[in-house]
């Protein structure tokens, strides 16, 4: 009797894997997949991020283009414009679905280029510097972009 418990003993081994082992292993298994997850997850939502930025600047330049051309048609140029004078559907700029337009007050300035205290002059230069912003629908990316706009000089006006 005394052999055959010997031989079952010597048979054991460590030839199994015990639970307290299974147990470790599938832990560190689990929290290695789970920073996985995370980083792609981080990955994918950066990768969103950056691509509704460049979407929203090269928007932002076209909303600047198109203010531009409104206000190189004599006539168009308002003293003093107040938020959202020039309007993405007054200028002909049409807002991509996913994204809105903003444009801010002017801020009026005097031939040097510096800004006329922010009050209205009594005398308008001509000149504006009038910031237009597109901020994604889940904003996510807000795009600014500042311009200094000037009144059209025609035969039929003067530009002083």
């Amino acid at each position: 009797m005394l052999a055959f418990l010997r031989r079952r003993l010597a048979s054991r081994g460590d030839a199994g894997v015990t639970l307290v082992e299974t147990l470790v292993a599938l832990s560190i298994l689990s929290i290695a997949g789970v920073a996985v997850m995370a980083g792609l997850q981080l990955s994918v939502q950066s990768s969103d991020i950056h691509r509704k930025q460049a979407t929203g600047g090269a928007y932002v330049r076209s909303y600047a283009e198109a203010v531009e051309k409104y206000l190189n048609t004599e006539g168009n140029y308002v003293r003093c414009a107040g938020a959202n004078t020039y309007t993405p559907g007054l200028v002909g700029f049409t807002v991509p679905s996913g994204y809105s337009a903003q444009q801010l007050a002017a801020v009026p300035l005097d031939g040097g280029g510096t800004a006329a205290g922010g009050a209205c002059p009594a005398k308008d230069s001509g000149l504006q510097r009038i910031t237009l912003t597109i901020s994604s629908s889940d904003n996510r990316a807000t795009e600014r972009l500042t311009i200094v706009v000037r009144k059209a000089c025609g035969t039929g006006t003067s530009c002083s």
